[in-house]
């Protein structure tokens, strides 16, 4: 009976811990927003991203449901940034760069497409990360068991450089574009009107300019409630801390604040 009880409360405890990770079920927050239950699926994508587990683990179609609901509910910046989370997660998620792309139009913000955001469509940097090391790897091996066993096949050797070159490059090449590497310094301006850009972090600053709310930037420099972004077009200046959001959201603390 005492290993009984000793289970029973475990197991308690176990459920109540998970509860308090994801407190709502995915599943459940899809099927009240398919069911026109918009506000009610927003408030439990919210709570479910929030919590410890999907922060760290991430999960691209909740931030694309996120913002759907965030679009149906008049919130077209919010969802430009749920957006813009989906695709950090799935770079070649073409429905959340597609829904992007619509919102940044109807804000007047210029959609900026590389033609590595297309490639991505293609091929995942994961892939290219994975798939490149791979081959680098086994063209090096190649080259080692070729060269002690037949030095005489001089084109599978040069083959087999080529291998551990080109896949190395490729690898290189995916972690060099995943947005992921950048997208530590970069924040969407999410304030309900156009900050402005200042030359120095003061409210008396040298005005330089506006950006539009969703406008993408870049973080270059932090001076206590001031930050020092770049729009991507030549824009640059200081903005109030509390006009952006940081592109990767800040995980939940161990006591839940």
């Amino acid at each position: 009976m005492k290993h009984l009880m000793t289970f029973l409360l475990t197991l308690g405890l176990l459920t109540v811990s998970l509860c308090a990770v994801v407190p709502v079920d995915s599943g459940s927050a899809n099927a009240q927003f398919h069911a026109g239950r918009t506000a009610e699926a927003l408030s439990s994508y919210r709570t479910l991203l929030a919590s410890s587990a999907f922060a760290k683990a991430g999960s691209f179609e909740l931030w694309y449901n996120r913002g759907l609901a965030e679009e149906k509910t008049g919130e077209p910046v919010a969802a430009s940034l749920s957006f813009r989370r989906a695709l950090i997660l799935s770079p070649g998620f073409v429905p959340a760069r597609r829904q992007l792309s619509k919102i940044l139009e109807s804000l007047g913000v210029p959609f900026r497409e590389t033609p590595i955001d297309k490639a991505f469509t293609l091929i995942s940097p994961e892939a290219m990360i994975l798939g490149g090391a791979i081959l680098g790897w086994l063209g090096l091996l190649a080259f080692v068991v070729l060269f002690y066993a037949n030095r005489e096949k001089k084109g599978y050797l040069a083959l087999a450089l080529v291998c551990f070159v080109l896949g190395h490059g490729v690898s290189l090449a995916g972690s060099m574009t995943d947005p992921r590497r950048v997208a530590a310094s970069q924040g969407v301006v999410t304030s309900k009107t156009s900050p402005t850009l200042r030359a120095t972090p003061a409210d008396s600053g040298t005005a330089a300019g506006t950006l539009s709310p969703g406008t993408l930037t870049s973080i270059l420099s932090r001076n206590g409630a001031w930050w020092y972004v770049s729009d991507g077009s030549g824009h640059t200046g200081w903005i109030p801390s509390d006009t952006i959001t940081p592109l990767i959201p800040a995980l939940p603390s161990a006591s839940g604040s």
